[in-house]
């Protein structure tokens, strides 16, 4: 069952996780991340989107393929953008480089989905984890204004709420 919700996948950035390497199409095993988040996410969202810098290089995908609004190049840009983009009132964001999203993890979070939430985001022994959560579109203002006062880091922009 798809769930109602909008799937973004978070393909941009400056590749400080994987200096030197497009992160996007690093392979594990015999497909690239992407590929497999691209086909899970098929599976489980009636609505996909991946934010990058660079869209001409995934026009061949079945999705929709969104750039930035707000050119800052970090994390909390493309969440904006996916935010801005999607259809529903909740997304579920991930970044292009994490191999093992879980199709349970995933669809325990949306799960999870409130009224009124803002954000669903998991709590692990490492501490929140940003880039597994759940974003409500009434996030945007507040992205927006931190952007704007130059906050980049996501885990700075949850401190504001």
């Amino acid at each position: 069952m798809e769930l109602d919700c909008t799937g973004v996948i978070l393909a941009g950035g400056k590749n400080s996780r994987l200096p030197g390497k497009k992160k996007t199409f690093h392979r594990v095993g015999d497909t690239s991340i992407l590929e497999k988040l691209c086909a899970l996410f098929s599976k489980l969202f009636k609505e996909t989107i991946i934010v990058v810098n660079e869209p001409e290089a995934f026009m061949g995908l079945d999705m929709m393929v969104a750039t930035d609004i707000i050119p800052a190049r970090c994390v909390l840009a493309g969440l904006h953008a996916g935010l801005f983009y999607a259809s529903y009132p909740y997304a579920y964001v991930t970044a292009c480089d994490i191999p093992f999203a879980s199709e349970a993890v995933i669809r325990h979070l949306v799960s999870r989905v409130r009224p009124g939430d803002h954000v669903v985001i998991p709590r692990t022994d490492d501490g929140l984890e940003p880039l597994s959560a759940v974003y409500s579109k009434e996030c945007i203002p507040l992205i927006e204004e931190s952007l704007k006062n130059n906050i980049f880091m996501i885990k700075k922009f949850y401190k504001k709420k």
